[in-house]
């Protein structure tokens, strides 16, 4: 038989479970709102801690180089809710700026882009009602509702990164939030 101890830990383990519990209930769309700004932070440390002259490399031929992939995000990300719920990007996103958005090369450009891209979508994401998740819509010829285009822009998203941090610790950089 045990000993009978008094129960000191029992204060600090009830602080623990308030400590660790959530605040409150997040819906579906804060969710992905919240992980698509953390994504985006993930992309904007990244272009900013890859060198200048690192920006055209790519792994070979036909293949997108370091600016093509971060632009290519950039303009999905903008893009896909105009195509998919007529939310259109921000002023100054002609609807032309998409198809010659990965010619752009410039760093600092390319940061902005990703800072203001990601930012749109997690916002429009957001912003969308329960309702809205389950209307129609056509997503490169297959039929799905809102809520399967936010997947694949959040998956799209994620691809994306993974190949981008390939391409950085190719040409050794190691990503800023790994350290």
């Amino acid at each position: 038989s045990y000993p009978m101890r008094p129960l000191r830990w029992l204060p600090a383990l009830a602080l623990s479970v308030l400590v660790a519990a959530p605040a409150a209930a997040q819906s579906f769309q804060e969710e992905v709102a919240i992980d698509l700004r953390a994504v985006g932070e993930k992309y904007v440390s990244l272009a900013q801690a890859m060198p200048v002259d690192a920006y055209d490399w790519r792994p070979g031929e036909g293949v997108r180089s370091v600016s093509e992939v971060f632009m290519h995000i950039a303009a999905a990300n903008m893009g896909l809710p105009a195509n998919f719920m007529q939310v259109m990007p921000p002023a100054g996103y002609a609807q032309d700026w998409f198809g010659s958005a990965e010619q752009i090369a410039d760093k600092a450009e390319i940061v902005g882009h990703l800072e203001t891209a990601f930012e749109h979508v997690a916002a429009t994401i957001e912003g969308l009602t329960d309702e809205q998740l389950t209307t129609s819509v056509n997503v490169f010829g297959r039929e799905t509702t809102w809520l399967g285009a936010v997947l694949l822009i959040q998956t799209h998203s994620h691809e994306h990164l993974g190949q981008a941090i390939a391409y950085a610790r190719t040409n050794g950089v190691v990503p800023p939030w790994s350290m």
